[in-house]
């Protein structure tokens, strides 16, 4: 790519700045570079107060952005000799989309361009920020987006390196396992919670839409206390994430619709690794029988004690059945670190939300139903309610493994945790800071 500027003498033409004569002229900048039509220029188009075309954002890597004749708020007054007034800006961005050669345009710099807005506010431009994506995104489907070329596809899980925050809705960002240099537009965190809630009261009626009013859960096997956790966790948009070195799970953390089969996993776990892995046995108010001892398979408390444990926010989670309350006391799984081993769980998907920290370390596996062709009413049931856990927590899944058997899925479970404890991983910047 070649690029020149100001290649004739200076232009001028009616407006300001310049002056001939005693009439008020405004200088132009002249710049031409050859393009490929293969390659976006990664720049979007506006039109200001005045009907003007200006350029309205550059896209970090892109060709514009690495030959530098371009700044953010510079109005276009001719493309290849044509003038774009009466121009629309999707028909500006197509005859710059398709155009291959030579480009030639004229331009009106603007007084105060991005590369002074960096430097008023650099951590806007050049911050350095990894996020996780918590949704599935495809520009081309955006009514939003100001230019669905310069957008980012990307998946739940992705890793986006963002590099440009200077507009509060559009974000600039490249994906971190892309081979291109160049960033596209993503929805900001702000946007998207937006768009969310925009939609949930569509479907909820009066409920309010505000991003920043979130929804009430009911009390279902967690923990009033952590309410207000769970509500900014409702809308969700991105997690800001670091890359660190190799390091040690703590827990390991079954997750999967009933009867998928992750209590025969983790029987099978703690049969064969009983040196590496352990349960937390749970406390119960049911009675003790003749023949149970306390601590093995579980701990019997009373229900004063376990009223108590549970205003006291001891239980990671707890519930009732037959007219007993049965709970997991974080307690009992701080004490299995402590041992050095690793602490085996297979909670409801809701406690995800809790056990995501430092202080837990877990590696999250979903189980998904067996794929074989053959399908039963039962496991047409499990399908069902695996893709309902799935829809609303897969941003909390590090591994997927479809259990068509124990065996394989055990191994399967073997080699995610060796991999999560030898190489390095993206966690959330609430592990570290």
């Amino acid at each position: 790519m070649q690029s020149y500027e100001n290649k004739g003498a200076e232009v001028y033409t009616n407006g300001s700045v310049g002056h001939v004569n005693g009439t008020e002229l405004t200088r132009m900048k002249e710049v031409a570079f050859e393009k490929n039509a293969s390659e976006p220029l990664g720049v979007t188009l506006k039109l200001n107060d005045k009907q003007r075309c200006t350029v309205a954002r550059i896209l970090h890597g892109g060709m514009i952005h690495r030959q530098g004749s371009l700044q953010e708020g510079d109005e276009i007054a001719e493309i290849n000799g044509k003038s774009v007034v009466n121009h629309t800006v999707d028909q500006l961005q197509k005859i710059l989309r398709e155009t291959d050669g030579t480009v030639t345009m004229k331009i009106i710099p603007k007084m105060q361009n991005r590369s002074r807005a960096c430097e008023v506010s650099p951590q806007l431009c050049y911050a350095v920020m990894y996020m996780r994506a918590q949704f599935d995104y495809d520009p081309t489907k955006d009514d939003l987006i100001p230019c669905k070329e310069a957008g980012l596809k990307f998946e739940t899980g992705d890793i986006i390196h963002i590099i440009n925050k200077q507009d509060p809705n559009w974000w600039q960002g490249r994906l971190e396992s892309s081979a291109t240099h160049y960033a596209g537009l993503i929805p900001s965190p702000e946007l998207q919670e937006w768009r969310v809630a925009s939609k949930s009261k569509v479907r909820q009626g009066s409920q309010s839409c505000s991003p920043f009013a979130k929804k009430k859960k009911c009390k279902d096997k967690y923990l009033a206390k952590h309410s207000s956790i769970f509500d900014q966790l409702d809308v969700i948009s991105y997690e800001e994430v670091v890359r660190l070195p190799a390091f040690k799970r703590k827990t390991l953390v079954l997750i999967g619709a009933p009867g998928v089969g992750r209590r025969n996993i983790k029987s099978a776990l703690l049969t064969k690794y009983a040196d590496k892995f352990s349960y937390p046995s749970p406390h119960t108010t049911r009675p003790q029988r003749k023949d149970e001892v306390s601590g093995q398979e579980y701990y019997f408390i009373s229900n004063e004690t376990m009223t108590k444990g549970i205003s006291g926010n001891e239980l990671l989670e707890y519930g009732s059945f037959q007219g007993f309350m049965f709970g997991t006391k974080i307690e009992t799984i701080q004490k299995i670190h402590e041992q050095g081993k690793i602490a085996l769980l297979d909670v409801e998907p809701q406690t995800l939300k809790l056990l995501r920290t430092a202080d837990f370390a877990p590696l999250v596996v979903f189980i998904a139903p067996t794929d074989t062709a053959s399908q039963t009413e039962n496991l047409q049931m499990i399908k069902k309610e695996s893709d309902a856990i799935w829809n609303t927590y897969r941003h909390f899944f590090d591994v997927i493994l479809v259990n068509n058997d124990v065996d394989e899925s055990v191994k399967g479970v073997e080699e995610a945790l060796e991999h999560a404890t030898s190489t390095p991983q993206w966690v959330p910047v609430s592990w570290v800071y």
